[in-house]
């Protein structure tokens, strides 16, 4: 899996699913499939790229409205 910002937050977000739904005697994520972990990094790619765009757009609009302090 390449390292780029999207990769990187739907690993995150596929590793924090399984870990809050798992029960004790479930796998930890290091110890699942393989198979398991593309399936659940499938499932979230959506989610997270929804949300990397909302957060890119917010923080577009908001820098785009800061006042520019102009010198005296």
């Amino acid at each position: 899996m390449a390292d780029t910002r999207i990769d990187l937050a739907i690993e995150a977000g596929a590793k924090a699913l399984h870990e809050s739904a798992r029960e004790r005697r479930q796998f930890t994520w290091e110890q699942s499939s393989e198979e398991w972990r593309r399936d659940l990094r499938a499932f979230v790619r959506p989610i997270v790229e929804a949300a990397l765009e909302a957060s890119d757009g917010f923080l577009a609009s908001t820098t785009a409205k800061k006042p520019i302090l102009k010198d005296r």
